[in-house]
């Protein structure tokens, strides 16, 4: 049996890919950080394995790297999911400063921190007794492309891409791919959860209009989504290939909502369109 480890498996894009995987007979351990998710993960498949802990919690991260490595002895991993993500937002001069530390310390450092301690059960160490594994990293189409209003998210993703493609390239050295994945809209609770955790008082500022606008928006694309389960195969299927490519964008009407603001409008373009759509 192949064993993959997933981060934030309790919900969205992290719950389904644990059911993909474990309905194609890989045991899969996915890590939650509420007691409550435990049972509702389990029950997806006698191949799910749940592990409670915080991508923030360096010493948890570690105890669950000791545990797992209990329970696969010699097998090590055959690829990790870097899932675990939280989209903070709001207008980037009205936001505190640790409304920043705390999106970058989740979708930055606790992967960068889960990476680290379970490298070496995917074969990143020299004469490693592990086969080498895959490791896939969980971005988004703000990888690349910034929209306002989500400047905390924006840049935990972009930071992402950076160490993800520095770190394939060290990781050649073990045989150990590292693949982006960056999804456009997919329609899991982090649409619902990242609106309402925008501060309140920013309602009241000059901001609140173009806001809404965006917030509307916002809310109608996640609406539009590719499913949760769709998403999901189509990860699995990448994670199986021999020679995958480095990044894949992933969503709905491709062409209109990635190959064209990505590659065919210029920066100014798409400042202008953002001004257009917002009323500002």
């Amino acid at each position: 049996m192949k064993n993959i480890l997933i981060t934030g498996a309790s919900t969205g894009i992290g719950h389904a890919l644990a059911k993909a995987f474990a309905n194609k007979g890989y045991r899969v351990f996915g890590s939650v950080r509420k007691v409550d998710d435990v049972a509702k993960l389990k029950a997806l498949s006698d191949n799910v394995v749940p592990l409670l802990f915080d991508v923030t919690d360096g010493e948890a991260i570690k105890k669950a790297a000791q545990d797992v490595e209990g329970q696969i002895g010699a097998e090590g991993l055959h690829g990790l999911i870097n899932n675990a993500g939280i989209a903070l937002t709001g207008p980037s001069m009205m936001l505190d400063l640790d409304v920043y530390r705390h999106q970058l310390e989740v979708n930055l450092i606790g992967t960068i921190a889960v990476t680290q301690a379970f490298i070496r059960l995917l074969g990143g160490e020299q004469n490693s007794p592990y086969s080498p594994g895959k490791i896939m990293m969980m971005s988004s189409t703000a990888g690349q492309l910034s929209a306002p209003f989500m400047t905390p998210y924006n840049a935990s993703k972009h930071a992402l891409e950076g160490y993800s493609h520095a770190l394939r390239r060290e990781l050649q050295i073990f045989g150990i791919d590292v693949i982006i994945l960056g999804p456009g809209a997919i329609q899991t609770p982090i649409w619902t959860k990242s609106n309402s955790e925008t501060p309140a008082e920013i309602l009241n500022s000059p901001y609140a209009l173009p806001l809404a606008r965006f917030s509307k928006f916002f809310l109608k694309q996640g609406a539009n989504g590719m499913g949760a389960d769709k998403f999901a195969k189509i990860c699995l299927h990448i994670f199986e290939k021999k020679r995958p490519k480095a990044r894949y964008a992933i969503m709905n009407n491709k062409f209109r909502n990635w190959t064209i603001p990505r590659y065919l409008l210029s920066d100014r373009s798409f400042d202008r369109f953002i001004k257009k759509l917002l009323k500002i």
